[in-house]
């Protein structure tokens, strides 16, 4: 057994070490690490922004309309849309865009153009000539959120029953 020389033990030490505050020092450090790797997990599985926790479809009631669309965005980036319309019998479809579309959204692309564009009663109302043959009509909207927070959008096609879609927007 090694003998301790008195330099040894009548050291001081500028800062005294205190169990307490170490174990608090480790556990932080352990769920800090944690909680980082979850959210780089929740973010490339698209819990921010696109990926697979944030696409999501929604078919309305009749199945005549069906919307993909990201639940999650940011703020001043590009979202994608695609709204199509199930064959009908009528000569144009109109597709109208209302809740807070208008205000939450600014639409940088729409493919195909339609026919008519206007806005009655804070909704956007895109008109379209029917496509050819029981085909489906699909369009596309690239979309720039404006605000931060939830929003919800009512889509229909024909001023039939709208699908509601909710998105949340990151800052």
């Amino acid at each position: 057994m090694e003998k301790k020389s008195n330099a040894d033990t009548e050291r001081t030490w500028p800062v005294e070490d205190n169990p307490f505050w170490l174990h608090v020092e480790m556990q932080v450090q352990k769920w800090g690490a944690i909680a980082l790797i979850a959210i780089v997990i929740a973010g490339l599985c698209g819990l921010f922004s696109q990926g697979w926790l944030s696409k999501k479809t929604a078919t309305s009631a009749d199945q005549r309309l069906t919307v993909e669309y990201d639940r999650f965005g940011r703020l001043q980036s590009d979202l994608d849309m695609q709204i199509t319309a199930n064959a009908t019998a009528d000569n144009r479809i109109t597709f109208t865009l209302g809740g807070d579309f208008m205000h939450d959204f600014e639409i940088r692309t729409l493919q195909p153009q339609p026919l008519n564009m206007y806005s009655r009663s804070g909704e956007l109302v895109l008109e379209y000539a029917r496509p050819a043959a029981d085909k489906p009509l699909t369009v596309w909207l690239g979309l720039t959120p404006l605000g931060v927070g939830n929003s919800t959008q009512r889509i229909s096609v024909n001023n039939a029953t709208p699908v509601t879609l909710t998105q949340f927007i990151w800052p």
